[in-house]
């Protein structure tokens, strides 16, 4: 298998892909930040992959693990103005699996029954959609996964990040953040989702051979409500606490919120490009001198590439399988390049989607 950087700015990977699609590259796609994160480094690997030309109009499938956060919703969007982008496609099909293994695999069983053309998709599980996956590929259907890898190399082409590395990326600022010494929490996404069990995993590897002392782990669905509850438990539990690991911004977020709620200092936090997050240490962080951000993005527009990389295979081109995005660490250096203040909180800023369009979504 061979791996290169060929170090794409985002801009040039997006032309890439019109490219790849013979659209013209004046196609309106970029939103208001196109060019603000234009630093995330793309590698190919894996095998070349061959598309057998099918005639459109083209049904694509989405089979979306769960909708419960505004990632997601942007996610959708994005997915919905690229398809009407494309003249040969016919329908958009998007599925919810609702956070239910069960339920997903299910609904890629239905998308199959319904003769999609490819089939894109989040997996709850990395692992219980492989089975329902290659049953679509053996019906002759494209099977491109984003945001979560799955188990094995039974898929046509996936793009994201690599958790496990992003992970460990995270866990080393921290530990450099912490001199190499303290108590932290570490708070996950959703019990037994393989991103977040892979981010932790990559973690761990970073505070190995420290003096990073994990007092406790906890979900907490990605969600910053649900955080802020769990983090007061915490707070109640362990008097000092000097650190925060999470995969997600809304999720520090919320702890953070806890914190302050608590009356306790703020302290050094990882996550993602969550808006909430960026406003929150903007307003905080001349009177909390302990607060520090070391952040990495999670594209919403990953599904974006995965759809047009699957047109690309139904139109006979041909493609490297794996595209592997790894986001420039925001912290407060630069995380001013990256703030929407202007915007809702539950923006996610490494966003192609417009003003106009976050504007729907976030009212």
């Amino acid at each position: 298998m061979q791996s290169f950087d060929i170090g794409l700015t985002r801009r040039r990977l997006l032309k890439y892909g019109m490219a790849g699609l013979g659209l013209a590259a004046t196609t309106p796609f970029f939103g208001a930040l196109a060019d603000t994160i234009s630093d995330a480094t793309q590698t190919f690997s894996g095998p070349l992959i061959s598309g057998k030309k099918k005639d459109g109009p083209y049904r694509i499938g989405f089979a979306n693990g769960f909708s419960g956060n505004s990632w997601r919703a942007m996610a959708i969007r994005a997915l919905e103005l690229e398809a009407a982008q494309h003249p040969d496609i016919a329908e958009l099909i998007v599925v919810d699996g609702q956070n239910d293994i069960t339920k997903q695999v299910n609904d890629i069983e239905s998308l199959i029954s319904q003769q999609v053309d490819a089939i894109l998709v989040i997996a709850n599980s990395g692992a219980a959609v492989v089975p329902a996956l290659n049953n679509a590929r053996q019906e002759g259907i494209i099977v491109a996964p984003f945001n979560l890898p799955i188990d094995g190399e039974g898929y046509d082409v996936y793009v994201g990040t690599n958790p496990e590395i992003k992970g460990q990326s995270s866990g080393t600022w921290l530990r450099n953040a912490l001199g190499g010494k303290g108590k932290i929490v570490a708070l996950g996404g959703i019990a037994g989702n393989s991103y977040t069990a892979a981010g932790w995993a990559g973690a761990q590897k970073a505070f190995e051979g420290s003096e990073i002392e994990v007092l406790a782990y906890r979900d907490t669905d990605w969600s910053e409500d649900k955080a802020k509850v769990v983090m007061s438990d915490l707070i109640a539990a362990y008097p000092e606490i000097d650190g925060i690991w999470a995969d997600g911004g809304q999720v520090t977020a919320g702890a953070s919120n806890a914190l302050l709620a608590a009356g306790r200092p703020l302290v050094p936090v990882t996550g993602d490009d969550y808006n909430g997050l960026l406003k929150l240490y903007a307003a905080q962080k001349d009177s909390q001198p302990k607060f520090d951000i070391g952040l990495i993005s999670e594209p919403t527009w990953e599904g974006v590439v995965a759809l047009r990389n699957s047109l690309a295979l139904l139109r006979g081109e041909e493609l490297q399988r794996d595209l592997v995005i790894t986001p420039k660490l925001i912290t407060k250096d630069n995380y001013t390049s990256y703030i929407r203040p202007e915007l809702a909180d539950g923006v996610f800023v490494d966003t192609n989607l417009s003003t106009e369009e976050l504007e729907k979504i976030f009212g």
